[in-house]
């Protein structure tokens, strides 16, 4: 989690259950992280995906004993191809995997409001994966392991929903003075084809 995050009160993690599937694969190496951080199952979800990332209260998850597996290993994370991102509200700490989240994602859905639908709590994510069984993320045969970073998402194109200016009252006095003239039918020598007939001139005149 973020640098700002204090040492966890709380004792060390415990060992994982044997039950527990093993630490799943991935593309990005995970040399250097020890094992309770990689049976640790809101990280295994990270790892292949699902979801790309995860969020937690900083004031409340640094006195958990998680968020010491988190801080001792900032380093090796970050070299392993993980982020770290501090939301605007100052107290929502997220953890990502950057061959499925970009930096840039992260920053548009937390300014649009959505950032715990990109990055789920971890408490969610860590029960989640942890009762999964066989339908744990990492056993997902048809996963295709990205092979980089996800690039960047494009940008939104502001779309202004104003309407067009009216033109000015001149014009419009113009337009309307044209329209009434346009309406009268005029003798029969008169219009675009004198002689012609009303209703052909009335055809001939031009729209406005």
């Amino acid at each position: 989690m973020p640098d700002e995050l204090v040492q966890p009160l709380a004792p060390p993690a415990p060992e994982v259950a044997p039950t527990a599937p093993a630490a799943p694969e991935a593309s990005q190496s995970t040399e250097g992280l020890p094992d309770a951080l990689l049976k640790q199952p809101a990280f295994q979800g990270l790892l292949v995906g699902q979801p790309g990332a995860v969020s937690a209260s900083i004031s409340d998850f640094s006195k958990r004993a998680e968020a010491k597996l988190f801080i001792d290993n900032k380093d090796t994370l970050l070299k392993a191809g993980f982020g770290i991102y501090r939301a605007l509200d100052g107290n929502t700490g997220v953890i990502f995997n950057r061959q499925y989240v970009h930096d840039d994602e992260l920053k548009q859905a937390d300014a649009a409001g959505q950032l715990a639908q990109l990055a789920p709590p971890f408490d969610d994510v860590d029960s989640s994966v942890a009762k999964s069984g066989i339908n744990h993320p990492a056993l997902d045969s048809s996963r295709q392991a990205p092979t980089g970073f996800k690039g960047a998402p494009m940008p939104a194109v502001p779309q202004s929903s104003a309407a067009p200016a009216p033109p000015p009252a001149s014009v419009q006095n113009k337009l309307s003075t044209a329209r009434i003239a346009n309406m009268q039918p005029g003798s029969p020598t008169s219009g675009p084809v004198p002689g012609a007939g009303r209703l052909l001139n009335q055809v001939l005149k031009p729209v406005i």
